[in-house]
């Protein structure tokens, strides 16, 4: 097995077959404006956003395979749980990212094999922390 680089729940992405080029993370403080008579306005912290990562690969399952385990990141999403996310940086060292849902699967398949399935897979997906007790975990 090669080297994990990310743990989604039951899915272990790793160099192949299944593995990601990005991860895009978006965080948000929400400091909406307050109107003051007289002066100009204020800001208030209210909480924070959604906080989303995407993660975006390319698959080449009849080349490399993760074409099985690709789709089973949708059966774990139908499952509407939770799930742990984790990243390796080295061999023996590993960020924990916290409890994740996962909100959104997309794929474009391209160069399509006589079978119908493509034979170029990119995807994204979205996930996003989950509050455990009001507490965003370590995502901040």
């Amino acid at each position: 097995m090669s080297q994990p680089l990310l743990a989604l729940g039951p899915h272990i992405f790793t160099i192949a077959p299944l593995n990601f080029q990005s991860i895009e993370r978006e965080t948000e403080a929400c400091w909406p404006s307050i109107p003051r008579f007289g002066t100009a306005p204020g800001r208030q912290f209210t909480g924070f956003g959604e906080d989303p990562i995407t993660i975006s690969g390319l698959l080449f399952p009849e080349e490399m395979g993760g074409r099985d385990a690709y789709e089973s990141v949708r059966a774990t999403q139908a499952a509407a749980q939770p799930v742990l996310m984790v990243g390796w940086a080295t061999a023996s060292a590993a960020r924990v990212f916290g409890r994740v849902v996962i909100l959104r699967i997309s794929d474009t398949q391209s160069i399509i094999s006589r079978e119908g399935q493509g034979r170029r897979v990119e995807y994204e997906i979205e996930v996003a922390p989950y509050p455990d007790n009001g507490r965003l975990g370590l995502f901040y």
